[in-house]
């Protein structure tokens, strides 16, 4: 069967769908049903049977050979060692697979006889893409045509048996040997030819030629079987004109993959759930990530969103004094990270607690120039079993009035006096008390008058702050002072060293923060100092936390994705990895950031390129012989006109195999193909010379000689870059 007999089957019945190919058929029946057309064709079932257990191709027909069991009508001996030649592909077509098959001839010892292939059609469904030697095959077909064939056959069959027999019989008699070529021993009419005119042979360009091409053709994704498929086209060339078929499935398939890294989550507030998300892609030949598909929920991976109250600090609301418990929301991934969908706010299942004000921890501050002492206190609040100090100490409100005592409520001293001897004095001694609660509490140490005597108080030997009282609580230092009494002008000290009224107040600056990551605060670093004593400024702590500091809550700044190190590949598209990171500001000015999870992605894209290599150039040839049959090559085909034999064509080839290797940015091998590209050097067919001549004994036999040859030796075509290049964009390789 020559090209255009074969793209004309294949192009009107094996590349039809299912459903037209039956409408076809049922076309055909009704047009076989018009008055005498039955009684001219007549249509037959013929059995067939595949020799071996075969595999039949989707789409594309393929080649098959098949045995006849039954032809209605014909002997035994017509089908007797006779193979029936035939195409057949199968279709996939709403999840069954159907069968076509076409008869296109008949071959018996090396004899064919071909047959119409529009005229033997079958089609069926299958179990599986292969056919069994144990399941018959019918065709229906035109009876006449098939056994007038099978006759044919049989008829070339026995004259090639006689003529051999007469050959052998002729040779035994002559002595002849059949080593010498002769017309006449195969031809009753060769003593009556006659050489004719020389002809001028043209070159036939009517040969169709016919590629299938990927031009102009789309990728099919089928979301059914989880595949995107690459179509293709036949394009066939003849007398200059070119027809194109239509697109359909080719052998190229890629296999649908999902991806969860380009699709977030989907979060619904209500229900309190997060979903995770994908889409579908594939890579197609050249390497490229082709996404098919929008983000689409899974619904087998569905997360519980719950609070986390670890990460947010307690607000403390003065205004209806309570202690109000913060949370996130999150909820843990695919991958097993936590994500954040809310921050901080009142929590919903931990509730409210009062703030409590009390005074444990807290001292009293005394005001000695305003006679006065103030309570200092703080709010405190429990929560999980734990109690929470909300501030520092601070004054609460409560004064208590300053009072200067002699004696104690059973008239005793509350100093003893101070008798100089010498002097013949005696100076007395008070305290200052305050009344706490109902019960009395003295502030002062014993203090001498200065009524009697001239008794009088320095710092002289006591102006070492180091060893004043320094009351952090209260926010003051008192500095110490010792009295005494001049004798002879020479200083007589009574006293050792005492807390004075002279009262230094606290000052206080910000020298760095100890920060609390884990727990989102920082403590304030404070140097707390006084200026203005006998010594200049002292510093009593040095950046130091306080009792009583109240923590300092880090401020959530927001959050946002950040690359973290780490990439990776899908196919031949690079994604660097990210975390979802939030920001909260330190007192100090510095941020801290916490990793909440997991973000999208950064797509880098398509990280591959192609590497094409070509292996060493191979050169071949082709001589067309001559001979009383037809005969084809590379370079063309040429007829043969009453013994005269044209020159045939005679080609050289220069071949090379191209392999192409996809290869990613960190070295990995994403594929490697391979394909054959072929060049032709024709050489031009020239006028056949002839001259008479032989041994015969009639003298008959008359013999030609092919002229064309190349005179210097046969020249190869050059496999140029161009030809490389032309060869990468016919596979498709440039894309």
């Amino acid at each position: 069967m020559n090209k255009r007999t074969l793209w004309c089957l294949l192009l009107s019945s094996c590349l039809v769908s299912p459903a037209l190919a039956q409408l076809a058929q049922q076309e055909t029946t009704s047009s076989q049903a018009e008055p005498g057309i039955e009684e001219m064709v007549r249509k037959v079932n013929i059995v067939t049977r595949a020799k071996t257990r075969t595999a039949v191709s989707e789409n594309e027909p393929m080649a098959i050979d098949l045995g006849l069991v039954d032809v209605p009508g014909a002997p035994p001996k017509l089908t007797e060692g006779v193979t029936a030649k035939a195409y057949a592909r199968y279709v996939n077509y709403e999840d069954s697979l159907i069968a076509q098959l076409v008869l296109t001839g008949v071959e018996k010892d090396g004899r064919s006889e071909p047959l119409d292939s529009n005229d033997f059609v079958a089609q069926f469904n299958m179990d599986s893409p292969e056919l069994d030697p144990a399941s018959p095959v019918t065709i229906e077909g035109n009876q006449e045509t098939l056994l007038a064939a099978l006759q044919r056959l049989n008829d070339v069959g026995e004259e090639d048996d006689k003529e051999e027999k007469e050959t052998e019989s002729a040779e035994a008699d002559t002595g002849a040997s059949n080593t010498v070529g002769s017309n006449a021993s195969k031809n009753a009419d060769a003593a009556g030819y006659s050489t004719p005119a020389a002809l001028d042979v043209e070159e036939d360009t009517s040969a169709p030629t016919v590629r299938v091409t990927t031009e102009g053709c789309n990728i099919r994704v089928d979301l059914a079987q989880l595949v995107a498929v690459q179509q293709s086209r036949v394009e066939t060339t003849e007398d200059g004109n070119v027809s194109a078929g239509t697109c359909e499935d080719g052998a190229d398939r890629y296999p649908l993959d999902r991806s969860y890294s380009v699709c977030g989550d989907t979060i619904d507030m209500e229900t309190r759930q997060a979903v995770a998300q994908y889409l579908l892609y594939y890579t197609d030949g050249g390497g490229n990530r082709q996404e098919v598909t929008d983000c689409l929920k899974d619904e087998d991976k569905v997360f519980d969103i719950t609070e986390k109250t670890s990460a947010c600090s307690v607000y403390l609301d003065y205004n209806e004094m309570m202690a109000v418990p913060q949370a996130s929301l999150v909820y843990v991934n695919a991958s097993n990270n936590e994500v954040q969908v809310r921050s901080c706010e009142p929590s919903e299942e931990i509730a409210s607690v009062p703030l409590v004000s009390v005074t444990d921890g807290c001292s009293i501050r005394h005001d000695f120039a305003a006679g006065r002492s103030y309570q200092t206190g703080r709010h405190i609040y429990e929560l999980n079993g734990t109690t929470w100090q909300a501030e520092a100490c601070s004054d609460n409100g409560t004064e208590y009035p300053h009072e200067t005592v002699y004696k104690n409520a059973a008239g005793q001293e509350v100093c003893a006096p101070i008798i100089d001897q010498a002097a013949g004095t005696v100076t007395r001694q008070s305290r200052k008390q305050i009344v706490v609660n109902g019960v009395e509490q003295f502030i002062t140490e014993c203090k001498p008058d200065s009524a009697n005597i001239a008794i009088q108080s320095t710092i002289d030997g006591c102006d070492n702050p180091s060893l004043w009282n320094h009351d952090l609580a209260a926010g003051a230092s008192y500095s110490r002072e010792r009295f005494y009494y001049l004798l002879d002008g020479v200083p007589q000290y009574v006293t050792e060293c005492q807390d004075s009224e002279v009262a230094y107040p606290h000052q206080v600056e910000t020298t760095g923060w100890q920060n609390h990551d884990d727990q989102l605060f920082a403590y304030r670093l404070t140097t707390v100092y006084i200026e203005g004593t006998p010594k200049g400024r002292y510093n009593i702590k040095t950046s130091e936390v306080l009792p009583g500091e109240p923590q300092t809550a880090y401020v959530y700044s927001g959050e946002a994705p950040a690359t973290n190190g780490e990439h990776f590949y899908e196919g031949c598209t690079r994604f660097d990895a990210r975390d979802l990171v939030q920001s909260y500001d330190r007192p100090d000015g510095s941020v801290h950031k916490v990793v909440i999870g997991e973000a999208d992605p950064l797509s880098l894209g398509n990280k591959c390129y192609n590497e094409f290599t070509w292996a060493a150039v191979t050169h071949g040839r082709f001589e067309n012989p001559v001979s009383s049959n037809k005969s084809s090559g590379p370079c063309g085909v040429f007829e043969n006109y009453a013994h005269v034999y044209d020159a045939a064509y005679h080609c050289t080839s220069t071949s090379s195999v191209g392999t192409r290797k996809t290869i990613r940015e960190d070295g990995e091998v994403i594929g490697t193909a391979s394909n054959t590209c072929t060049t032709y050097n024709a050489y031009s067919p020239v006028k056949a010379k002839y001259y008479t001549g032989g041994s015969d004994a009639d003298g008959s036999f008359q013999g030609y000689v092919r002229v064309g040859f190349p005179s210097s030796g046969w020249s190869y075509p050059s496999h140029t870059n161009g030809v490389k290049s032309a060869c990468l964009g016919n596979w498709g390789w440039l894309q």
